[in-house]
C-alpha cells in the first residue's frame, strides 16, 4: 500500500470532537495548556484604541513643567517679547549735541545730527536707566527745555530749530515740524508768532495749524487730512489740500509781526469713545457684512488690549550713536484717510475722479470739537469743527470701519491700540527761511480766552502719566518674569 495514502486516512482519527470550543493544534499535550486562557470571547479593537489615546492625553499631561503648571493655575498666556539691555551709562550722552546751521533775522539755528528722527513707521524719544526696575531697567525721559516746544525727534530732517527749540525754519521747501505736546481732551490755547513770512523782500511763508502723528512731515499743515492749517498769503484754511476762504479781505492773511492764537476744544476721551463705538455700530448695520479670511477687524487680543481705556506702549530701549531711546511703532497713514486725499478709482489704466460728495466717509469725527482763530487777539472765526476721531474704533466691529482709524496698514505689526500719544499737535510749516515760533503759554501777548487752559499746562500731565506707565509697565513685565 502507498504510505501516503495510509496517512491520509488515518489523519481523521487524531481530531477530536466537534463540541471543543477551538479546534487543537497538532500536538494536543501543547494546545491544551494554549487554549484554556482563550476561552473568553476576544477584546474588541475599539475599545483599545480608546483606552491608548486617554493613555497619551495623561501622559502629556505630566510631562508639563512647573512653570507651565504655575501658568495655568493663575490663567496667564506668556508670549515672547523682547528684553532690554543694560547699556554702560559712562557712555551714554544725557543731552542732545547741536550744530549751528545758519542764522536767519540775527537768530541763529541748529541741527541735532546724533537724534534718530520718527520716520518708516518708528518714533523715538529718550529714556534712562533706573536701578530699581528689575524687568524694564528703564523709564521714559526727556531733553531740556522741560516745556512745550519743537518735538527733538517729531520734526522733517530739513528743520532747524532755534536754541531753545521753541521757533523752527527752513531753507528749502515746505517742511515740518510738531509740538511734544499735544491734546487729547479739554480747552486749551497756545499761540503762533510769525518772526518772518509772507514779505515783499524774500518769498518765506509759514503755515500754522494742528495735526495728529500721522501727518506728513515733508509737506506743509493742512496736506492730508490729519492735519488743518491756515495759510499765511491769503488767511485760507485748508485740509486734505483744499484751501478755502477764512480770513476777511480786510484781515489780508497774516505776515511778519503778526500773531495767531489758536482754542483748540476737544470732548472729554470717554465722549469720543462713546462716539467711537457708537459709529462702528451704525457703519455696520448700513452695509453689508463682508467676512473674508485674513480681512476680519481686529482680533479679540486687540479689543480687550481696549478695554478700560487701556494704553498700550511696545516700546524697547536702544542705542543710538551714544544716546539711549525708546524705539516704538508710530501711526501711519491708511487707506481710507488716503483716499479722502486722492478720491480716485482705478478700472484697469484708467483713473475715474469720485464726484459724489453726498456719501459720507467712513471715517468718525469728534462731535462738539472745533479750532477757533485769533488774529493780534481778534477772533477771527471758527475755522474747522468736528474733527477726524483720532481713538481706535471697537475692534469687534467690521474691519472696514476698524480699519478707518488707526488701523496700521503700512505697519502689519502694529496692534490697533492707543499708546498714549494720539491727539492733535500744534504743527509749524516752513518755507524758504520762514520762521514761526510757538507760544505755549502761560505768558501770552494777547488775553487767553475765556474758560481756556494755556497749553504749557499738558507737560506736568504728560510727565505725570509717563511716570505712572512706567511704573505700570514695570509691575506688569515682573509679574509675567515671575512664571519664567
Amino acid at each position: 500500500m502507498d504510505p501516503a495514502i495510509s496517512i491520509k486516512q488515518e489523519a481523521p482519527s487524531l481530531i477530536p470532537e466537534p463540541a471543543a470550543p477551538y479546534p487543537p493544534p497538532a500536538l494536543p499535550e501543547v494546545a491544551e495548556n494554549v487554549i484554556q486562557p482563550l476561552s473568553a470571547a476576544p477584546v474588541a479593537e475599539e475599545p483599545k484604541e480608546k483606552e491608548n489615546h486617554q493613555t497619551r492625553l495623561k501622559a502629556k499631561s505630566e510631562q508639563l513643567t512647573a512653570l507651565q503648571l504655575k501658568q495655568k493655575a493663575a490663567n496667564v498666556v506668556l508670549h515672547l517679547r523682547l528684553k532690554p539691555t543694560l547699556f554702560q551709562s559712562d557712555l551714554i550722552d544725557l543731552e542732545p549735541s547741536a550744530t549751528l546751521l545758519y542764522t536767519v533775522k540775527e537768530q541763529n539755528f541748529y541741527v541735532y545730527d546724533d537724534l534718530p528722527l520718527n520716520r518708516r513707521g518708528y518714533k523715538y524719544k529718550p529714556c534712562r536707566a533706573n536701578g530699581q526696575f528689575m524687568s524694564n531697567l528703564y523709564l521714559t525721559g526727556d531733553y531740556a527745555p522741560y516745556t512745550v516746544r519743537a518735538d527733538y525727534f517729531d520734526r522733517s530732517p530739513g528743520v532747524a530749530c532755534s536754541e531753545d527749540m521753541s521757533a523752527v525754519t527752513t531753507q528749502h521747501g515746505w517742511l515740518s515740524a510738531r509740538s511734544n505736546i499735544g491734546i487729547r481732551e479739554g480747552k486749551h490755547y497756545f499761540e503762533f508768532d510769525i518772526v518772518n513770512a509772507n514779505n515783499e523782500s524774500d518769498k518765506s511763508h509759514v503755515r500754522v495749524g494742528i495735526a495728529r502723528k500721522e501727518a506728513a512731515l515733508e509737506a506743509p499743515v493742512g496736506f492730508d487730512g490729519y492735519g488743518y492749517g491756515l495759510r499765511d498769503l491769503t488767511g485760507q484754511k485748508i485740509t486734505l489740500s483744499r484751501p478755502k476762504p477764512f480770513m476777511p479781505a480786510s484781515m489780508s492773511g497774516f505776515s511778519s509781526g503778526d500773531t495767531i492764537g489758536m482754542l483748540v476744544e476737544l470732548p472729554p476721551l470717554e465722549v469720543q469713545r462713546a462716539q467711537c463705538a457708537e459709529f462702528a455700530r451704525e457703519f455696520q448695520n448700513s452695509r453689508k457684512k463682508k467676512r473674508r479670511g485674513g480681512h476680519l477687524a481686529a482680533d479679540d487680543e486687540e479689543r480687550k488690549l481696549n478695554l478700560y481705556s487701556n494704553v498700550v506702549r511696545d516700546q524697547v530701549p536702544i542705542k543710538y550713536k551714544n544716546g539711549l531711546y525708546f524705539e516704538q511703532f508710530e501711526y501711519t497713514t491708511t487707506k481710507q484717510m488716503d483716499h479722502l486725499l486722492n478720491p480716485v478709482t482705478v478700472f484697469g489704466e484708467r483713473a475715474v475722479l469720485e464726484k459724489n460728495n453726498d456719501t459720507k466717509p467712513a471715517i468718525p469725527t469728534i462731535p462738539n470739537s472745533k479750532i477757533t482763530v485769533y488774529k493780534n487777539g481778534v477772533c477771527v472765526g471758527t475755522m474747522f469743527e468736528d474733527l477726524y476721531l483720532f481713538l481706535p474704533l471697537n475692534a469687534n466691529e467690521d474691519a472696514s470701519a476698524a480699519d478707518a482709524n488707526t488701523k496700521q496698514l503700512l505697519n502689519p505689526s502694529y496692534r490697533n491700540t492707543d499708546d498714549g500719544s494720539l491727539g492733535y499737535y500744534p504743527m509749524m510749516s516752513v518755507y524758504l527761511s520762514g520762521i514761526v515760533k510757538l507760544n505755549a503759554g502761560p505768558a501770552f501777548k494777547y488775553d487767553i480766552p475765556s474758560g481756556a487752559l494755556p497749553l504749557s499746562e499738558n507737560y506736568a500731565v504728560k510727565i505725570a502719566e509717563d511716570v505712572y506707565w512706567d511704573i505700570l509697565d514695570e509691575v506688569e513685565a515682573q509679574y509675567l518674569d515671575s512664571f519664567e
